[in-house]
């Protein structure tokens, strides 16, 4: 059995897709509050559905249940509810799936993370350091996947190009080349590390095959949609100001 949590997400649920057409058996770990709709989905490709949340342990030691492998990319970042926190449910609750999936006797513990020494400190990715500390140290064979940035989140209409407004945003300078990555291939790629030895006690970086600015993303976006886009300039003080 293969424990997929944050299987609503678009990670998850492509994780689950997969896993579910190549036959496997899956259990997709859900909130009692996740969208009906999405729980349906996971249901129609064929997989078992667990309620839970990472903040009960109780409810992760039964999910853990009979699980050869766990698959985690579970965040609050669109889905937060009340009692939510990156420092409550990304990184407690994180560790304490790996603590269920430890004592059910799983034998690989999959965590979707991104490079956190990249970034300045923050809550997200203090959760992330945090469970990657705690799921090599639990004993429990682990795979790290340290993600690119997701081309479906970080070139949207809400953080980037909106081709509507004909709206473009560029954080800093924008020169800096960034490997996006679709979280379909990182979908394709944590299905592979499912016993795989390569993937064996080993933390992976996942990125795409080119480097590609935010002002070279501009362009190609004009060229896909034969058009200009008007480009909102984010600078660095602004950005280092909203961190604070």
């Amino acid at each position: 059995m293969i424990l997929v949590a944050g299987a609503t997400g678009l990670l998850g649920s492509e994780i689950c897709r997969l896993l579910c057409e190549a036959g496997k058996p899956v259990r997709a770990l859900v909130r009692q509050t996740s969208a009906p709709e999405r729980v349906a989905r996971l249901e129609q490709f064929g997989a078992e559905i667990a309620r839970g949340d990472l903040k009960d342990r109780d409810s992760l030691d039964a999910a853990c249940e009979g699980a050869d492998v766990v698959i985690s990319g579970a965040t609050v970042i669109t889905t937060a509810q009340p009692g939510d926190s990156f420092e409550a449910t990304d990184a407690a609750g994180t560790i304490s799936l790996v603590d269920a999936a430890s004592q059910a006797g799983a034998k690989q513990f999959i965590f979707i993370s991104f490079d956190t020494s990249r970034f300045p400190e923050a809550p997200l990715v203090n959760a992330k350091r945090a469970v990657e500390t705690h799921l090599v140290q639990s004993g429990v064979p682990y795979t790290i996947l340290h993600c690119s940035l997701f081309m479906e989140i970080w070139l949207s209409p809400m953080l980037f190009a909106d081709p509507s407004a004909g709206t473009a945003k560029v954080y800093g300078r924008g020169t800096d080349g960034i490997r996006y990555v679709s979280a379909f291939d990182v979908a394709k790629i944590a299905v592979q590390c499912i016993g795989n030895p390569a993937a064996h006690n080993a933390t992976i970086p996942v990125g795409g095959p080119d480097r590609i600015s935010q002002r070279d993303a501009v362009r190609i976006v004009e060229e896909t949609f034969e058009k200009p886009f008007s480009t909102i300039e984010i600078p660095e003080q602004e950005l280092e100001a909203q961190w604070a």
